[in-house]
């Protein structure tokens, strides 16, 4: 099975918080961790403002899978509801979505992306 990553839950495995260490122990329990082709965009540039080597980010995303973004990801992210979503939260979900019957679950901590994902009938994990 299949678990989608979230740039918000992958930005606390770079960062010393202190639920970080149980967050890493369960992505590493995980062999199928996916992720959208943007969150190396939006992990190098959150990084840069957070204070983290670019060479953690670099070697943090070895651990995901990424998924390239189709023209039908960013049809469908444009029609996901709720309508106050963000742009880049719609395509993760979209990407999750397309994923299909494969996908175990969402592992989200931003609190709008996860109420599309609940409203999508995603499963959520937020380890830690």
């Amino acid at each position: 099975m299949v678990w989608s990553l979230g740039t918000s839950a992958f930005l606390t495995l770079i960062t010393l918080e202190a639920e970080s260490h149980r967050r890493r122990e369960w992505l590493a329990a995980h062999d199928s961790i996916w992720s959208s082709q943007l969150l190396s965009t939006e992990a190098a540039r959150a990084a840069v403002h957070l204070g983290v080597d670019l060479e953690v980010v670099e070697g943090a995303l070895g651990a995901v899978s990424p998924v390239l973004s189709s023209a039908t990801t960013f049809f469908v992210a444009g029609r996901l509801e709720p309508w106050s979503l963000r742009s880049l939260d719609a395509l993760h979900l979209a990407t999750a979505l397309e994923i299909g019957d494969d996908l175990e679950g969402i592992v989200v901590y931003d609190e709008r992306l996860a109420g599309a994902a609940r409203a999508a009938s995603l499963a959520l994990v937020v380890p830690g």
